[in-house]
C-alpha cells in the first residue's frame, strides 16, 4: 500500500498545482495582456474624463434648461460611466443619474443609458459626434419621458469640464435676471 500511496499523492499535488498555474495564467492573460494589447492597437480619440454642458428639448420654453454632466471611463473603444441630468422648468424639476455603457466608432460615441435608481423607469440612448479633436461631444439624447409616457429628445453639447469652453454653466434666463437685479 505504501508503494501506491506516494505516486497517488504526488499526482494529486501536481494536478492541483497545474490547475492553479493554468488558472493564474488565464487570469493574467485575460485581465492584463489582452486589455493592454487592445489599448495599444486602438488608434482612435480618447474621450475619458468629465464633460459638462447644456441641453435643450425640441420645444424649450422660457426658463427651461437642462444641465448635463458625463463622466466617462474608456478602454480602447469601449465606454462606461455616469450621466447626470439636471432638468429645471416652471412646471417641474428633477435630477436623474444614469449608468452608461457605450462604444466609439468612426468619430461617434453611442451610449446606452439606464437609471441607477431602481425606482426610475426611464431609459435612454444617445448618439454623439466627437468634435474638435475630442474636446466636444454634440448630438441627441433620446429618452422615455416617464411623466407623460412618451419618447422625447434632448439636443446636447458637452465639453471637457477642465476646458476653457465651459467656464461656468448658467442658463440664459438666469444671466438676464441677475443683470436686471444688479441694475
Amino acid at each position: 500500500m505504501t508503494e501506491t500511496t506516494l505516486p497517488i499523492v504526488l499526482g494529486i499535488i501536481c494536478g492541483l498545482l497545474s490547475a492553479f498555474l493554468l488558472f493564474a495564467l488565464s487570469r493574467f492573460w485575460g485581465d492584463t495582456v489582452l486589455p493592454l494589447a487592445r489599448r495599444w492597437r486602438y488608434q482612435g480619440v480618447t474621450i475619458s474624463g468629465e464633460w459638462k454642458g447644456l441641453g435643450t428639448g425640441v420645444t424649450a420654453s422660457n426658463g427651461e434648461w437642462t444641465e448635463i454632466t458625463v463622466t466617462l471611463d474608456q478602454d480602447a473603444a469601449d465606454l462606461v460611466g455616469l450621466m447626470i441630468i439636471r432638468y429645471r422648468s416652471e412646471i417641474q424639476s428633477f435630477d436623474l443619474t444614469l449608468r452608461l455603457a457605450g462604444r466609439i466608432r468612426e468619430g461617434y460615441a453611442t451610449l446606452n443609458l439606464a437609471p441607477v435608481s431602481k425606482g426610475v423607469a426611464s431609459v435612454a440612448t444617445a448618439l454623439l459626434k466627437i468634435d474638435n479633436e475630442g474636446m466636444a461631444l454634440n448630438g441627441q439624447l433620446l429618452y422615455r419621458d416617464a411623466f407623460v409616457d412618451s419618447v422625447d429628445v434632448i439636443h446636447l453639447s458637452v465639453h471637457r469640464a477642465d476646458s476653457i469652453a465651459v467656464p461656468r454653466l448658467v442658463p440664459v434666463g438666469t444671466i438676464r435676471a441677475a443683470s436686471v437685479m444688479e441694475a
